[in-house]
């Protein structure tokens, strides 16, 4: 469809209500509501008839930018009325190159093309590229299982850029409430968002419960509520609660080393290095110090924690894993 002719409409006669084709997630950019102040809007947005007012087919930032920079009009371009898929379809293509959707953003798309009454094989074979996806039926699914989600945790993933192949582990949640708190409580990365996910799914596999009830466990919702602790640190805490229930083993193993490190007594400059996950049995000493004095120190402590048989004890504990 070609726009040719451009018109002043008034604001006040476009539906700002519908938002059909409104696929961001974000609010108008600051930069944006600056750049309208200074020099208007250069580029027109384009809208369809729809009753006695407008709707929008493209241009919603534009549009939420104008009376906050205090216009009264917009240029637009105007088109018949169209249907849903036709509105669609012409957003899809007119920001083709020029937006880079989150997946959850994709997923919302998605769904609104099939619900305009698009066929999935088409949505599939036409408008999944323009969304710079390949053509996969698995990766449609996927990505339209979004609506199963809860608006807070969208926003969440949204913001965070956790891909599809992530989140799409909440589908098989029966509630959200206690992951939506969690993760809008912690805020971690995409990589910390796969391995906390990772741990409690794994969590509730081994204890044959469900996701919500593993979060929902005293210990970590102590964490959770540790207000005094910043979000790094509580994440940190809760991971490692949650590791420990996955490998009972390795926490075993680890207050076993730590029981035995308090019995060797060593200088608090002596540093005992070793595999986290005990892979294998190698063991090392590490000595910082600025004098011989230092140095003597942390030696004399190493010999009496090898007379007093802490160090054969320690030995023991790793030589046990093969």
């Amino acid at each position: 469809m070609k726009f040719s002719n451009v018109s002043e409409i008034p604001l006040t006669d476009i539906d700002q209500e519908n938002r059909l084709t409104d696929f961001s997630m974000d609010g108008c950019p600051e930069k944006l509501m600056d750049s309208v102040k200074v020099i208007g809007i250069r580029h027109p947005i384009c809208v369809c008839a729809s009753g006695s007012r407008y709707s929008i087919v493209s241009g919603h930032k534009r549009f939420q930018a104008a009376p906050r920079s205090g216009l009264t009009t917009i240029p637009a371009f105007i088109v018949p009325e169209l249907d849903n898929a036709s509105r669609l379809i012409i957003n899809l293509n007119e920001n083709f190159g020029q937006r880079h959707y989150s997946d959850i953003e994709k997923g919302g798309i998605l769904n609104k093309l099939t619900q305009a009454g698009i066929s999935d094989e088409t949505i599939i074979a036409d408008y999944m590229p323009l969304l710079e996806l390949e053509r996969s039926k698995k990766l449609f699914l996927d990505l339209s299982g979004v609506d199963k989600l809860s608006p807070g945790l969208k926003k969440l993933l949204h913001r965070a850029g956790v891909p599809v192949k992530t989140f799409n582990t909440f589908y098989k949640w029966n509630s959200l409430t206690e992951a939506e708190n969690l993760f809008s409580v912690l805020k971690p990365g995409i990589n910390k968002w796969r391995d906390l996910l990772d741990l409690i799914d794994e969590v509730a596999a081994r204890e044959n419960t469900t996701q919500e009830d593993v979060i929902s466990r005293d210990d970590i919702q102590e964490f959770l509520a540790a207000t005094d602790l910043p979000a790094p640190q509580r994440y940190d805490q809760i991971h490692k609660t949650l590791h420990n229930l996955r490998y009972p083993v390795l926490s075993d193993m680890r207050k076993q080393v730590a029981r035995a490190l308090d019995e060797m007594e060593l200088d608090d400059k002596t540093r005992l290095r070793f595999q986290d996950t005990f892979e294998n049995n190698e063991l090392k000493l590490e000595l910082k110090f600025q004098s011989e004095k230092e140095l003597s120190q942390q030696v004399e402590k190493i010999f009496k924690a090898l007379q007093g048989g802490s160090v054969e004890k320690l030995i023991h504990i790793f030589h046990d894993i093969g």
